[in-house]
């Protein structure tokens, strides 16, 4: 890349004019010294994009020089070329080793000099193109309405898993089925059991929502049985993936807190519910929530089945068709099947306890 800055450092004050001139007449902004000491100076106060040392450098030699540049962040970027003497391949394994990006073997011809140091350079710009699209990526997840949006486009093209009805995705205490789940169609809810048999839902997830983040950022175990509500579509982020996604991405995890922290608010929530508010009230607060999750595509209506909506309020079907039967009377919900339609949210929101 022509203006690129390089830097020769060699004790052999013919062999740095002769690289010197070569770099020039490719257009490329030269510094050339014949001092260890002098070079590290140079770099510090002004870093280059290439250096190209020999081993036998006055003051600090080229092993130092390269531990130099290694270790401070502002020349940590730098490609460093080693000049060896022909064939010295163990001493060509030594530099790699301390964390050379490459050699040249002395004789070697201009067009092998360029070749080396345009390799190094057009690295160098792939990585700077990479680093900023995906600070761009980052920033998109800012930007966008919807935050999922960037996690969703990153598992485009990946084959979904189809569930049938009823279906077991996972159990509590599993580890196969750990990760992120993206669902495509269909409904899913999670739920707990104690040792009697009892349930109590503790999620309930549409289309374009995901599921069993606790357990992929925890990385143990999967905390609640996952199961279909209907036939759904199902795409599974694995947990060594979702891990990479974290360490790749910091600023995604920001994203999972949020959505982690909103799942916990909303729990802590119903258990005050259960705790203090009367089973009517209960349910007319889970029926305002599920009809407005967009789960369905009928604005103010939802489809569940009596048993899961059970569930989900803590208390035992019988009640909840009770209550059911009064809120139709009322006039506050209107029921075909399993489907409810709200009549009368206002009235729901506020009933008294």
């Amino acid at each position: 890349m022509e203006g690129s800055k390089i830097l020769v450092i060699l004790e052999d004050f013919d062999l740095r004019i002769k690289i010197t001139e070569i770099l020039k007449i490719g257009k490329y902004h030269v510094k050339s010294t014949g001092s260890g000491k002098q070079a590290i100076d140079i770099i510090r106060k002004n870093p280059v994009d290439v250096i190209i040392s020999g081993i036998n450098v006055a003051e600090i030699d080229g092993f130092g020089i390269l531990r130099v540049a290694n270790k401070f962040m502002e020349t940590a970027g730098i490609n460093f070329i080693m000049l060896l003497n022909d064939k010295d391949y163990d001493l060509a394994r030594r530099v790699m080793e301390l964390g050379a990006d490459g050699y040249l073997m002395n004789p070697f011809d201009d067009g092998e000099l360029l070749n080396q140091v345009e390799v190094r350079l057009r690295k160098k710009r792939l990585q700077h193109e990479l680093f900023l699209k995906q600070n761009l990526q980052l920033r998109n997840i800012h930007n966008s309405r919807d935050d999922m949006s960037w996690l969703r486009s990153r598992f485009e093209g990946s084959l979904p898993r189809h569930f049938k009805k009823n279906q077991i995705l996972y159990y509590r205490g599993e580890r196969r089925a750990l990760g992120l789940h993206y669902i495509l169609s269909g409904k899913i809810k999670t739920y707990v059991t104690d040792t009697a048999g009892n349930v109590l839902i503790t999620g309930i997830y549409g289309p374009h929502e995901y599921f069993g983040l606790q357990g992929a950022l925890l990385g143990a175990e999967n905390k609640e049985i996952a199961e279909a509500i209907d036939s759904a579509e199902i795409l599974t982020i694995p947990f060594a993936e979702v891990q990479h996604l974290i360490s790749s991405y910091p600023e995604i995890f920001s994203v999972f807190a949020k959505d982690l922290a909103q799942t916990l608010s909303e729990r802590d929530e119903r258990l005050l519910d259960i705790a203090y508010y009367s089973v009517r009230k209960r349910i007319a607060k889970a029926i305002i929530g599920l009809s407005r999750s967009g789960h369905d595509a009928d604005n103010g209506s939802f489809m569940l089945p009596r048993s899961d909506l059970a569930c989900l309020v803590g208390i035992a079907s019988e009640t909840l068709s009770r209550v059911l039967g009064d809120f139709t009377k009322e006039r506050l919900i209107e029921k075909e099947g399993n489907n409810i339609i709200v009549l009368n949210i206002n009235s729901l929101m506020m009933m008294k306890n």
